[in-house]
């Protein structure tokens, strides 16, 4: 299959920077790959975290930070001092959350942080979700989102309670994913891509940093590259190295290969609010 490189520019600094706080997770969802990796555990040190906050700063300061990847950062020991000292700098936090961690501590940093997405999975997820846009005070600029996996038994009650609303329950957003593995298998899903295959958009603009340093390729593949951690390297100097270079020359690999990520359509559907009203967005259409 032919692949479409013409238009992807591999930016200089990563434009997304996933730095995982931590791969542990309080629950245990039937559809995750977290069942499928390596057995993976501990936290981010704050050395680390602030080491690539501060070069964040200093190299694009516009870069997004996503403090999450495999498993659920509030349940970081020190998430409120690693989040402030980002929050404080001005750096550009999107962060995702199940929703189960609201105390007033934490709720506090949610509403300082630029986007939040609740990834609902049970009902105390959605009721604290609720919460965070009812309480929501008048200086925080917070975009809000809940999000779904269409695999989900519970997910089609919640998603038809925002979306028959004409006010998305008083979220800015609704997202329904579509399950990207099944069975930890990049490729198994019952919708495909029908289009020429381009090349990835995640090489040119994502990096991600698992909580012991190392890094990975893209926030969908789970398992970290082999390769120098960063407590001993920068993200500028890895992500235009040798290795990161070496994968994007080879695209698609044995990894990349059975993933369709690339095509959009696995992002599912969005609900947003526009003018009092929703708009509905299908990603991927027509591919």
């Amino acid at each position: 299959m032919k692949i479409l490189r013409e238009t992807m520019k591999i930016e200089t600094f990563p434009s997304r920077i996933v730095l995982e706080l931590t791969p542990l997770c309080n629950l245990s969802c039937p559809m995750c790959p977290r069942h499928y990796i390596k057995e993976a555990d501990g936290y981010m040190s704050g050395e680390l975290f602030k080491k690539l906050i501060d070069e964040i700063e200093s190299e694009n300061k516009q870069a997004i930070v996503l403090p999450f990847w495999r498993g659920e950062s509030c349940l970081h020991p020190n998430f409120p001092e690693l989040l402030h000292y980002a929050l404080d700098k001005g750096i550009r936090i999107h962060l995702s959350t199940n929703g189960h961690f609201m105390s007033p501590g934490f709720m506090e940093i949610f509403y300082r942080c630029e986007f939040v997405t609740f990834s609902l999975h049970t009902n105390v997820g959605n009721i604290n979700a609720k919460k965070m846009v009812e309480y929501k005070p008048a200086w925080s600029q917070t975009n809000t989102q809940v999000s779904f996996v269409d695999s989900e038994k519970n997910s089609g009650e919640f998603l038809r309670e925002c979306t028959s609303d004409a006010t998305l329950n008083g979220f800015d957003s609704v997202r329904l994913y579509f399950e990207h593995t099944v069975g930890g298998e990049f490729g198994k899903g019952a919708k495909k891509a029908d289009t020429n295959r381009i090349f990835c958009p995640k090489l040119t603009h994502t990096f991600v940093v698992s909580a012991d340093g190392g890094y990975s390729r893209c926030n969908h593949i789970w398992e970290p590259e082999a390769a120098p951690i960063l407590a001993q390297s920068s993200i500028k100097e890895v992500w235009g190295g040798p290795i990161m270079n070496d994968i994007r020359a080879k695209y698609p690999d044995e990894l990349c290969g059975p993933c369709d990520q690339w095509s959009g359509h696995t992002n599912g559907e969005a609900w947003q609010k526009n003018d009092g009203q929703f708009k509905h967005i299908v990603y991927g259409a027509g591919q």
